[in-house]
């Protein structure tokens, strides 16, 4: 009798892990009878019952979010004052994040509701494909998003990008630099500042976009120094230009905040130039800041990231995860969950929402838009040469 007791005990505290929302095993459920329950895939409806889809989320009373911005907790509170919904955000790097993710769905761990973070090569290629991850963007979202972000394989929650900043307290008359190859110059030994792009980020595939249009890279160089580019061991411009930007004493830190630092730090005779997320202008005020981002320089101003947002696979709160991206996408003023970043250097994906002050809409910028395809074919190349002349 006491060893059918103690079965019997065991059992009951089982329960609880085994048992998934509707009453069926998650040991049982196959992805096919989940993504019904979820209503992803290709049981994703045709309209969204947002009333029906509140109050399941409701029930479901919380969601995990893995996110590679500090600004997960911002939109979280708002999210909980709004729903009272209870969101348990995690802030991790991005490779962090990749790996923990990763694991846990291949261990079979249902963690995660929602993830959002940048890389779309590594998203779309290791966990789309892989059936790790789903799309969900709100059906009334859809016909708003820009030409960037409607048609792929996630949604994008936001585009970011990489651009030169400088210090506009030294230079109040404007950038003294008016191409990327100036950045090469012996005038700039030791006074260009990047975060280190093997330490994961949008660092990496900016960087690796030079190689991609190493063909604009060279016609550039001839129209900058009046001759042709002598390659110095390097298969094209795109290289040859990072060999010598790494030669010319590239600074390399752990982050792009203290990059703005030192070069927007005020009083300084000399200042460097720095490569950042232009969203780190927000930095300016709070730090007191002396710096601007140099958007006429040839041949792009930026290169413009893709933050994704999808829901893992067997996620246990898809109803508070829906809703819960739905506050990220934002209202028409940028507001809701999408406050936090209607900011300048950010843009939202959809087509109503202003732009901050008087930043540029993205249409009227020279862009390298992040290439998926490319980059998940070429980055690893990109890596190898960097850590060779590093």
């Amino acid at each position: 009798m006491k060893k059918i007791l103690i079965v019997l005990c065991i059992s009951l505290l089982l329960v609880p892990s085994f048992i998934f929302a509707g009453g069926d095993s998650e040991a049982d459920m196959t992805v096919e009878q989940w993504e019904e329950w979820a209503g992803l895939g290709s049981f994703t409806p045709a309209e969204d019952d947002w009333d029906a889809i509140i109050a399941a989320a409701k029930e479901e009373g919380e969601v995990t979010i893995y996110a590679n911005t500090s600004r997960v907790f911002d939109f979280a509170r708002t999210f909980y004052n709004k729903y009272g919904i209870k969101v348990i955000a995690n802030d991790m790097s991005q490779g962090s994040l990749y790996e923990k993710l990763g694991r846990e769905i291949d261990a079979g761990i249902k963690n995660a509701d929602v993830v959002l973070v940048s890389d779309s090569p590594t998203m779309y290629y290791d966990f789309v494909d892989t059936g790790r991850v789903y799309r969900y963007v709100p059906v009334e979202i859809v016909p708003l998003l820009n030409d960037w972000a409607k048609d792929e394989p996630l949604g994008i929650q936001r585009f970011g990008g990489k651009a030169i900043a400088y210090n506009s307290q030294t230079y109040p008359d404007g950038p003294p630099i008016d191409t990327w190859w100036d950045l090469t110059r012996p005038e700039w030994h030791g006074k260009i500042i990047t975060k280190d792009p093997m330490l994961g980020g949008s660092e990496i595939n900016f960087f690796a976009s030079f190689i991609q249009y190493a063909d604009i890279m060279e016609a550039l160089y001839e129209k900058e120094f009046g001759e042709p580019i002598t390659l110095d061991g390097t298969k094209n411009a795109g290289y040859e230009f990072l060999k010598r930007l790494m030669n010319n004493g590239l600074i390399l830190m752990s982050s792009g905040t203290p990059v703005a630092g030192a070069v927007g730090a005020p009083n300084q005779d000399n200042p460097p130039l720095g490569i950042i997320g232009p969203s780190k202008l927000r930095l300016k005020e709070d730090e007191e800041l002396y710096f601007e981002i140099l958007w006429d320089v040839e041949p792009v101003a930026s290169y413009l990231s893709k933050q994704t947002i999808s829901i893992p696979v067997y996620s246990q709160h898809p109803n508070a995860a829906k809703l819960l991206i739905k506050w990220l996408y934002g209202d028409e003023k940028g507001m809701d969950g999408y406050k936090p970043f209607w900011d300048l250097g950010t843009w939202s994906p959809r087509k109503d929402v202003p732009q901050p002050g008087d930043q540029k809409e993205l249409e009227e910028m020279s862009l390298w838009v992040e290439d998926s395809d490319w980059l998940y074919a070429n980055v690893v190349r990109f890596r190898d040469f960097w850590i060779e002349h590093m």
